[in-house]
């Protein structure tokens, strides 16, 4: 039963008690005072009465008339005249019941009059007594009129009282909603924080539920500090503070490996020909300096990009990983920026930055693009000048970009018209084999062939296309549960983060389709996700408000904004492949995996791995502590095994 309605029946059980109380002293006080009122009046009317007809004689005839018109016009129960001998020659009686007041409440009160007694004479001979007894039927009118005007009086004050109280306990209580909103959005694990109210017992409770959410808050975001802490030292280069090669070389295999907009890119190398020489002019010490400054400024021009990575490959070797840049432009800015560090060093004239670049594409090797870029690198070192040689996938150039450009406009827009694109699936699953939900990559079909998510997915983010597909593959998502009865998993793009539309539309389909939407599962890369927050908390929350799951893909290179994601209310966590690459044997990712799982775990959110793709891998999920595993080791039944099983 909610306040107000305790309110009320407080108030009503209150009054009627008051009431109750009020009534009977009144009524007992009013009916003795018209007792005594009406006694008085009898022996008055009596006596009055008596001498009247005592002036008159003592005629029986004379005394029945007097008697009887005063009967008529007096208002009178009885009237009597009884002889000394005991009989009574004049009787008058009122014998109709009383109908101004209920026949309860005249056996309630009833109201007991003495009546007027007085002798009638002539000379010194007693002629008679006369008995006269007032109606009481105008006192009980008169008590019952009191009682209904009391009654009206309390039903007035009681229905103002609960106005009055209702609109108190509102202000009182409206703190109440925000604790409500809070306790709430902790259950839905959005640790929040609300201004504490003046109600001393609501802002103990507030003042609590604040230093929880505080406390996650705090705990995040140490631990955030502590994975980013781990993740530099395992795979950071100390000096330039850019990443160092393996890690490198498993960020760029994931990115050959995956079936999204990551997939094609272009991959550059520059060469510091004269570090070896500065060394030996300048000092070890100074030239650290140098190369802590040319870490810097390539690592502000990855920043500026999602998913790119800055990495020194070795001594005088830097490459630059730009996934989906459409050219090689790239190559150009990280040589400038070299460039011009050395120029502030004064070391304008130290030697030459031979680079190559090239574009990669979805299912190449490392290999084959390493191969191609490690000659050309040579072929430009050896002009001796800062040269950068853009080479292609054998040794072709690709025709312009504004033709390629022009003609996957045609293509996409007609796919659109004609609704091409489907979905393929592969499942998600828990470490016993028991599906979460199904994973649906987009794909395209074209001129017979089934074009990957890798093949098309790029060109569609050059063309701002990517709301359109957002739209596409929610609505194939919820047709897919509705034909299959299984929960599907999409991925948006940040079109879906960022367009202010798709919001309302996503709203609007899954109100229409409101039986299928606790069975969507959301998901948008972590970088669109901490790079536009505020908007990807609006996708949140509407997606919440139906029931649909929400998550984070390719986490794990932005580990110093896991703080911020304590008052989102997200479901999952889905870990970025290229920290799974030989999990089995890298200790540092083991440690960073691990501490990530504990800190999803301690926000209630479940914690996926993606891109599993080995025996070895997979049995080490248990370990790690992860909740589903998917990639191409992962079916559905399949019991992720031990690690110890594998190793005997």
């Amino acid at each position: 039963m909610s306040l107000f309605k305790q309110l009320w029946l407080a108030i009503v059980i209150l009054l009627t008690l008051v009431f109750g109380g009020s009534f009977i002293v009144s009524s007992l006080s009013a009916k003795a005072y018209l007792e005594q009122q009406l006694s008085m009046k009898n022996a008055d009317n009596a006596n009055a009465l008596a001498l009247s007809l005592t002036q008159q004689g003592a005629d029986l005839i004379l005394l029945e008339l007097t008697l009887a018109a005063q009967f008529d016009t007096g208002f009178y129960e009885l009237i009597q005249l009884e002889a000394p001998d005991g009989t009574v020659p004049i009787f008058r009686e009122d014998t109709q019941p009383i109908t101004d007041a209920p026949n309860w409440f005249v056996s309630l009160f009833p109201i007991q009059v003495e009546p007027g007694i007085a002798s009638v004479a002539q000379g010194w001979q007693q002629v008679g007594v006369i008995t006269l007894r007032s109606h009481s039927k105008f006192a009980y009118r008169q008590l019952w009129e009191g009682t209904i005007k009391m009654a009206l009086v309390f039903f007035v004050a009681m229905l103002a009282a609960g106005a009055l109280g209702s609109y108190v306990l509102s202000r009182i209580l409206r703190p109440l909603d925000d604790v409500v909103d809070q306790a709430e959005a902790i259950g839905n694990r959005r640790f929040i924080t609300i201004p504490e109210p003046y109600t001393k017992e609501f802002k103990q409770v507030v003042s609590a539920m604040n230093r929880l959410s505080g406390r996650i808050k705090a705990m995040l975001e140490q631990e955030a500090r502590r994975l980013e802490k781990w993740q530099r030292d395992a795979h950071v280069d100390k000096v330039t503070q850019l990443m160092n090669r393996e890690p490198f070389m498993k960020a760029l295999e994931a990115s050959l490996e995956s079936d999204d907009v990551n997939s094609t890119g272009s991959l550059s190398l520059i060469r510091f020909s004269g570090l070896a020489n500065l060394n030996q002019t300048y000092g070890r010490r100074a030239i650290d300096k140098v190369l802590h400054e040319i870490g810097k400024a390539l690592n502000t021009i990855a920043s500026g990009h999602s998913r790119w990575v800055a990495c020194r490959l070795n001594g005088s070797d830097f490459a630059l990983l730009a996934p989906r840049a459409p050219d090689t432009a790239a190559a150009r800015e990280i040589q400038n920026a070299i460039a011009q560090v050395l120029e502030n060093q004064d070391m304008h004239d130290a030697g030459s930055l031979p680079g190559a670049s090239t574009i990669y594409e979805h299912g190449e090797t490392i290999g084959e693009i390493m191969t191609r870029l490690d000659r050309s690198l040579l072929a430009s070192a050896e002009g001796g000048e800062s040269q950068i040689i853009d080479v292609q996938k054998g040794d072709v150039q690709l025709r312009s970009l504004k033709e390629q450009l022009d003609e996957w406009r045609e293509i996409l827009d007609r796919s659109f018209d004609e609704h091409r694109f489907t979905l393929t699936t592969y499942p998600v699953t828990d470490l016993d084999g028991n599906l979460i939900h199904m994973e649906t990559p987009v794909r395209l079909q074209h001129e017979g062939e089934i074009l990957s998510a890798g093949r098309f997915l790029p060109w569609i983010n050059r063309l701002e296309m990517s709301y359109l597909l957002d739209k596409e593959v929610v609505s194939l998502a919820l047709q897919h549960v509705k034909e299959h009865d299984q929960p599907v998993g999409v991925n948006l793009s940040v079109a879906a983060v960022f367009e202010p539309d798709f919001v309302g539309w996503l709203d609007k389909t899954l109100s229409i389709n409101s039986t299928l939407a606790d069975k969507l599962w959301l998901e948008v890369p972590e970088s669109m996700a901490f790079r536009h927050m505020d908007k990807f908390r609006s996708v949140v929350e509407c997606a919440r408000s139906h029931r649909s799951k929400v998550g984070i893909e390719h986490v794990g290179h932005h580990l110093a904004e896991l703080g911020r994601i304590s008052d989102l209310g997200l479901d999952y966590l889905k870990i970025d492949a290229s920290f799974l690459r030989d999990v089995d044997q890298n200790t540092a990712n083991q440690t960073l995996l691990t501490t990530l799982c504990t800190v999803g775990h301690s926000i209630g959110l479940k914690v996926f791995a993606e891109g599993v793709r080995t025996e070895r891998e997979l049995a080490f999920m248990r370990q790690l502590g992860v909740d589903g595993v998917a990639g191409p080791a992962v079916s559905v039944g399949k019991v992720a095994p031990d690690a110890s099983d594998l190793d005997g």
